[in-house]
């Protein structure tokens, strides 16, 4: 014996070709030709961007080489200008120029005797002051040696105290 179901549609005809329109809907070649454009913009644009990233890089390496280099040659400009500033300090040294003043321009140390030591005093003093001192006797001052610096006040006015020194002995031997 056999059993067979009954199948009960109670849907009206039109409902069963809408349906059946529907279950077997197929897309439609202008759907697959904007599903393909997508894709393919798609794909473009991820392929621009791996471009775009490419080129950053590449520049950021660039740049990288050429700061590297450029300290090189910094390191090199700062070893030379060490090298340059010890070669004057050494043309400038004090032995230096006292051998070259002896021995190629004859020149000599003068003797004790024929030093004359000038005192030198600072210009916001009085006219009073210069003449209370002994004129014939010259005060003793003591000498820097030339690698120490002078006092900031008389080195801002612009003169040296030794010509001022020396303009007001000349002008009190004229008197």
């Amino acid at each position: 014996m056999s059993v067979v179901q009954e199948k009960f549609s109670y849907s009206l005809p039109k409902e069963r070709q809408y349906e059946q329109k529907r279950a077997g809907k197929e897309f439609s070649k202008r759907a697959i030709r904007r599903g393909k454009a997508i894709v393919t913009c798609c794909i473009l644009a991820l392929f621009v961007t791996g471009i775009t990233v490419a080129y950053y890089y590449s520049q950021v390496a660039v740049l990288g080489y050429e700061i590297s280099k450029l300290q090189n040659e910094l390191s090199k400009l700062q070893a030379e200008q060490d090298y340059l500033e010890t070669q004057a300090n050494q043309l400038m040294s004090l032995q230096r120029i006292e051998a070259i003043a002896t021995t190629k321009l004859g020149m000599v140390k003068p003797d004790t005797g024929e030093v004359v030591l000038v005192a030198a005093l600072p210009k916001d003093t009085d006219a009073k002051t210069t003449k209370a001192t002994n004129p014939e006797k010259p005060q003793t001052v003591p000498t820097n040696n030339v690698g120490e610096k002078d006092n900031g006040d008389e080195v801002k006015k612009g003169k040296s105290p030794v010509i001022e020194a020396f303009v007001d002995l000349v002008s009190d031997w004229e008197k």
